[in-house]
């Protein structure tokens, strides 16, 4: 359960928590401090403790040079994104300087798309869970390669989509919206291998991107799925669970009530199609509204999202 603080409560322990850091916390907002006091029921040595470990694995891996597309520099999107203003809407293209092993990562996805906001301005992230080959992912995939492709994914989406999404909203903006939704999933895909991808997925959100999540919806989930949610429960905090919704075939009104019909796809009961986009809403291999992307000379062999020059140049990178 969420631990609700008054507007003067909270300033005081931001104050606290800011005297703790030192000078660490001079660049960091308020909201930014919050979602760690959250994460930790606003315990200020918790909060603390999970900032600092946060710093030092950003430096560490040097996630705070990590390139990400803009609208300026033109890198090539890690994924499908709809419907913001600093960047076009784009697919998942074999375009040079993505590396292979992203394309490898999502020839093996059902689909997913960063597609519109929902009624607070928040980023709605669609993934198309049920036509995963989980499988074939744990085979032809490695940790490394499906976590460095997550993390440069939450790069993207926080250094570049919300604060987009800030920008119209006119406020704050720090937590996303997710649908998965698990039409055809079936006993096939339950493959414990492919579950400890999400576990280290999971683990890395809530340790180093702490609520940032505004709630998840899982539709059209089967009786099978059962089972899985008591695997992956245990990996998650309890404010986590509280935010996520397993809903059966029965969902519209209660994707309707956070999500703007016009924002929300055809297939999950809105009114969106995105037909001037190959594959629409969420394009998708698996289903085939989209061409298979085959890696060209151009896509290096390497574990990271970009080829190694980008990854080098990071930040500073410039078209």
């Amino acid at each position: 359960m969420a631990i609700h603080k008054t507007a003067q409560e909270s300033d005081a322990i931001i104050k606290e928590l800011r005297l703790k850091l030192g000078p660490k916390s001079k660049t960091m907002k308020d909201e930014y401090l919050i979602q760690f006091l959250v994460a930790r029921s606003w315990s200020v040595s918790g909060a603390k403790n999970q900032i600092e470990k946060t710093l030092e694995w950003r430096e560490k891996h040097k996630v705070n040079e990590h390139p990400v597309a803009t609208g300026e520099n033109k890198l090539p999107l890690l994924y499908p994104i709809r419907g913001y203003n600093s960047i076009p809407d784009g697919n998942l293209e074999a375009a040079p300087g993505l590396s292979e092993s992203v394309l490898r990562i999502n020839k093996y996805m059902g689909g997913s798309c960063l597609h519109k906001t929902d009624k607070n301005g928040c980023p709605i992230y669609i993934e198309r869970l049920g036509y995963h080959a989980a499988k074939e992912i744990a085979k032809y995939t490695t940790v490394e390669e499906v976590s460095n492709y997550h993390i440069g994914c939450n790069e993207f989406l926080n250094r570049v989509i919300m604060e987009d999404c800030s920008r119209v909203a006119n406020k704050t903006i720090n937590h996303e919206t997710v649908i998965f939704d698990c039409t055809g999933m079936g006993w096939h895909q339950l493959h414990m291998p492919a579950l400890h991808y999400l576990r280290a997925i999971s683990d890395a959100d809530q340790n180093y991107y702490p609520e940032t999540l505004s709630r998840l919806f899982l539709v059209n989930a089967p009786s099978s799925f059962v089972f899985v949610w008591k695997i992956v429960k245990a990996w998650l905090d309890p404010g986590t669970i509280d935010k996520i919704k397993i809903l059966g075939s029965d969902y519209k009104e209660e994707l309707l009530q956070y999500i703007p019909a016009e924002n929300l796809p055809s297939f999950l009961g809105g009114e969106c199609t995105c037909a001037h986009m190959p594959g629409g809403c969420v394009p998708s291999q698996m289903l085939k509204n989209i061409p298979s992307l085959v890696p060209q000379s151009h896509n290096e062999k390497v574990s990271t999202p970009y080829n190694t020059d980008i990854m080098q140049k990071g930040t500073s990178y410039e078209d």
